[in-house]
Formats: structure tokens, sequence, C-alpha cells
């Protein structure tokens, strides 16, 4: 295996995991957010152009630099806007149900 092609596979498993992770985390923030009253739709679309943002910026920044640089930028740029798009379909979930705590009848508990 070459250089160029080890970089590059080393590259697509760091994105996999930033995926993973990425993932993770805006689950939480999805879920923080809406039991804070708060629009999580509107944070995460905030969040999202932001990181996209970036990643095209290191795009913009690594043009003269060779290719799988460039592939990598788009490879995490595909990530980010997939664990988006995953996360945006979750808020669109209904959310579950909560239960609450009952306590048994005296009968039961004797």
């Amino acid at each position: 295996m070459k250089i160029d092609e080890r970089a590059l596979l080393q590259e697509r498993v760091r994105t996999l995991v930033l995926r993973h992770a990425l993932q993770a985390v805006l689950d939480r923030l999805a879920v923080a957010t809406r039991k804070a009253g708060q629009d999580a739709e509107a944070e995460l679309l905030t969040l999202e152009q932001s990181l996209v943002a970036a990643a095209r910026g290191l795009a913009d920044r690594a043009s003269a630099q060779k290719l799988a640089v460039l592939v990598a930028v788009e490879d995490a740029t595909a990530t980010i806007r997939a664990a988006f798009d995953n996360a945006h379909d979750r808020l669109e979930l209904p959310a579950p149900p909560q239960l609450a705590l009952v306590e048994a009848p005296a009968a039961v508990a004797a």
C-alpha cells in the first residue's frame, strides 16, 4: 500500500469515528435544547452551517495541496451533513412519552 493510499485510508477511518461522535453529541444537544424549551431545529441548523463553512474554508486553503486533502475535507463535510440530517430527522419524531413512577397499592406491598 502506498503512503498516499494509507494516509487516505487513515483519514477515512477518522471521518467514520467523527461521524459517530458527532451523531452522539447532536442527539444529546437536541434533547437538552428541547428540554430547555428552545428551538432545537434552529440551533442545529446554525451549528451545521458553521461547521460546513469551516470545512469549506479548509478546502479553499488546501487547494494548492494534494487531492487527498480535498477528498478528506469533502468526506468530513458529507459526514457533518449526514449527522445533522439524522439529528433533524430525530427532531421530527414525536417525543417519547414520559413514564411516571406510581406507588404500589397497600395490599400488594403487604
